[in-house]
């Protein structure tokens, strides 16, 4: 009996020092990581200006005429026009660089039959680009008054 009593002791204690043994593998530092400042591009335009500019690529109107409404990151986007006097209006959604958009009333142009709209800033550029199924481009350049 004895003899078993030393036996699971000496199991319990090699189980235990083992598990130690582990842990003393682990490395722990208490010393301070220099982080890595990255900079990124100031942004130029605004997500309503982004909205207008797409408004005025896709529609192929001057941006002037355009006015933009923020409704909690759904931007409705309207114009009339010249010609004509006929009002459009527009609902636009931004998600990082891509751009989807649809008529107010209507559905999001958002199917894989739908063009893609992406946008990029470079300086006081801003470039709207349109990606249709069988990969062809438009693609709009807008300069931002200084």
């Amino acid at each position: 009996m004895n003899r078993i009593k030393t036996l699971i002791s000496i199991l319990i204690l090699t189980i235990a020092f083992s598990s130690c043994g582990n842990k003393k593998s682990e490395k722990k530092t208490n010393s301070k990581t220099e982080l890595e400042t990255v900079e990124l591009p100031e942004k130029v335009f605004t997500e309503s200006e982004i909205a207008k500019y797409t408004i005025s690529a896709i529609m192929n109107q001057p941006p002037e005429i355009i006015s933009v409404k923020d409704n909690g990151g759904i931007y409705n986007v309207s114009y009339t026009r010249k010609d004509d006097g006929k009002k459009f209006d527009y609902k636009i959604k931004i998600s990082g660089n891509k751009v989807t958009w649809g008529n107010s009333d209507g559905r999001w142009r958002d199917t894989k039959f739908d063009e893609k709209i992406k946008y990029s800033e470079k300086d006081n550029e801003l470039k709207i680009i349109q990606t249709f199924e069988d990969g062809s481009e438009i693609v709009k350049e807008f300069k931002k008054a200084e």
